[in-house]
């Protein structure tokens, strides 16, 4: 059965997301054509974003980080997880909290990591462990 945890999100992501609306009402308002098209756009990444961040626990043993429909999905297969640490940073990443995990896995090429922010931390550290016991939590 897939387990489902959404990402937790940020006073800044809020605050992004107010400081576009108020642009794009400020260019609309003042025909601003092209300026206003582009921040249309940039509001509709930033909707998707705030409604389908997400990380599912799959039952196959992966891990899948959606980050709305225009960004692909990661897959991450739980046994490759290596490393949780908790985090706090500022940049773009499928979390929308600086408050976040930095999950450390191994690929074919060598070592990566991802940052995600779910609420319900816990839980989603307990559900990854509860698949692979080899995880390290710092």
């Amino acid at each position: 059965m897939n387990r489902t945890f959404h990402s937790r999100v940020g006073a800044g992501y809020w605050l992004l997301m107010a400081a576009t609306a108020f642009l794009l009402f400020d260019f609309f308002w003042f025909h601003e054509l092209l300026l206003t098209l582009l921040l249309a756009i940039v509001m509709i990444f930033e909707i998707e974003m705030l409604i389908h961040t997400q990380y599912v626990v799959t039952a196959e043993g992966n891990l899948q980080i959606e980050t709305g429909r225009f960004v692909r999905k990661a897959t991450i297969p739980l046994e490759k997880i290596m490393l949780i640490q908790h985090v706090k940073s500022w940049g773009i990443a499928p979390a929308l909290s600086p408050v976040r995990l930095k999950i450390s896995y191994q690929t074919e090429k060598g070592k990566a990591s991802v940052l995600v922010s779910p609420k319900g931390e816990d839980d989603f550290i307990r559900c990854l462990m509860k698949r692979n016991q080899a995880i390290r939590v710092e």
